[in-house]
């Protein structure tokens, strides 16, 4: 059985789980959580809404910054970290239904909130008004409409406490998804760590001149993460010892992503976000790891602390 954020490490945090997810030489918890229970969504098998029963489950989609163009650009041009929360990719839970009330939770990076709310039932459509109930400072009200015959979620979130994030309106239109681990699942984009970085000189001749500049390095991943799969083959050590530190980073946590663990770190999350397969849902995956991965993920541990750190340019 898998278990939600509010079951992962909060009494029983053994060795093994802080080994499995750490981040880096230490193991950093990632996130405290309250223990706030919630009931494991009966999924509805079908993607078309037609009647209430259809809407539990997971849907899934990008978390879009509602605003306007000059001041998007305006973002864009003053601050390096505008990925990080322009755009994010958020799971809506839909829990539980009772009668017009609706019970779910939002995974969004990383935080979790549980929500509870009216669901009013029209001729061609369903109307969805949750808030969600901790009132912490990345909280908010969702006004969602979903017509029936269909498989999409729109709809718009406000903050609670517009003044203390960078973004108080967000859009959205969400997909329902059935969670389903795939081992095959691939990676296909290299990784650049942009929060670690090096400075260097560099002296370059352009049309017979020499000019000399300043640059960044990032810690990055290089072509050899993508020769395995950690979840579909025995890695051995030989080939362990040639990747680089990053490289094992990637990989061992490729094999979490594929089980749909929700990850709390900003680098890892905006990294596995954009591949399709990709579904944050769980807080413990532990449970769910096959033996390859188990085995995989203890020897890329021996060397991950050891292993060579790679820094390469944007753009090689």
């Amino acid at each position: 059985m898998k278990f939600l954020y509010p079951l992962i490490c909060i009494v029983f945090l053994t060795i093994s789980c802080k080994e499995a997810i750490k981040n880096e030489k230490k193991f950093v918890a990632e996130q405290s959580f309250e223990e706030i229970q919630f009931t494991v969504p009966k999924v509805s098998n079908s993607l078309v809404v037609n009647s209430k029963e259809d809407l539990l489950g997971y849907w899934v989609g990008g978390f879009r910054a509602n605003i306007t163009d000059s001041a998007l650009d305006s973002i864009y041009d003053n601050d390096n970290d505008s990925v990080n929360y322009l755009y994010r990719k958020i799971t809506f839970s839909i829990d539980e239904i009772k009668g017009d009330s609706i019970f779910g939770h939002s995974i969004s990076a990383g935080n979790i909130s549980p929500f509870k709310g009216l669901l009013v039932e029209n001729d061609s459509n369903f109307e969805i008004n949750v808030d969600e109930f901790k009132r912490e400072r990345t909280d908010g009200n969702f006004s969602i409409q979903i017509k029936k015959t269909d498989s999409v979620m729109k709809g718009n979130w406000i903050a609670y406490h517009p003044e203390e994030v960078k973004i108080s309106s967000r859009i959205f239109d969400l997909k329902k998804k059935l969670f389903i681990y795939n081992k095959e699942a691939t990676l296909y984009s290299t990784f650049r760590n942009t929060d670690k970085f090096k400075n260097i000189t560099v002296t370059d001749t352009i049309d017979d001149e020499v000019e000399v500049y300043e640059d960044k390095e990032y810690f990055s991943t290089t072509q050899k993460l993508f020769e395995k799969n950690a979840s579909n083959e025995e890695l051995t050590s030989d080939f362990v010892s040639n990747l680089t530190k990053a490289d094992i980073f990637i990989l061992r946590n490729s094999i979490f992503a594929r089980h749909g663990f929700a990850f709390r770190d900003k680098q890892l999350r905006m990294y596995f976000e954009q591949f399709d397969w990709y579904m944050p849902v769980f807080g413990d995956v532990k449970d769910e790891l096959t033996e390859i991965e188990k085995k995989n993920i203890d020897l890329l541990l021996r060397y991950e602390q050891n292993a060579e750190e790679y820094y390469d340019t944007f753009g090689r």
